[in-house]
């Protein structure tokens, strides 16, 4: 599979919650780098940490969150991903918001994932007015 059709099933197995595809194309070891102003932004290790900590904890402020791809372009190792953050928060807030998502791949695994966003327009959102 191309890296271009692994990253989209990526985001379609999360999209739909299914966590033994979206698992399978991860490293075990997977670094994933979120902006220091999302909500539990930091840096992540290993699919566990991922996908049992950040990810529950980090929408946990949230009765929505979408993460739209617009764009998908190939980098040879690297898909870089543009699109929009779309979102209720728990306090009925409406967002949308910019991202770019930039994965490295290697041996048709996620080894990396690190995020670039607006973060001030999602915490504006989870403030509570």
């Amino acid at each position: 599979m191309s890296n271009e059709e692994l990253i989209k099933q990526f985001y379609i197995a999360f999209k739909n919650k299914d966590e033994l595809t979206y698992l399978k194309l991860c490293d075990d070891n997977i670094e994933w780098i979120t902006s220091e102003g999302m909500p539990n932004g930091g840096i992540y290790t290993g699919g566990k940490e991922v996908f049992e900590n950040y990810f529950p904890n980090m929408l946990a402020n949230f009765k929505e969150f979408h993460a739209i791809p617009d764009q998908i372009l190939n980098l040879e190792n690297h898909i870089m991903v543009n699109g929009r953050y779309q979102g209720v928060t728990k306090h009925d807030k409406k967002f949308d918001v910019a991202f770019s998502h930039i994965f490295l791949i290697k041996e048709n695994k996620i080894k990396q994932f690190r995020q670039f966003t607006d973060t001030q327009k999602i915490q504006d959102a989870l403030r509570i007015s």
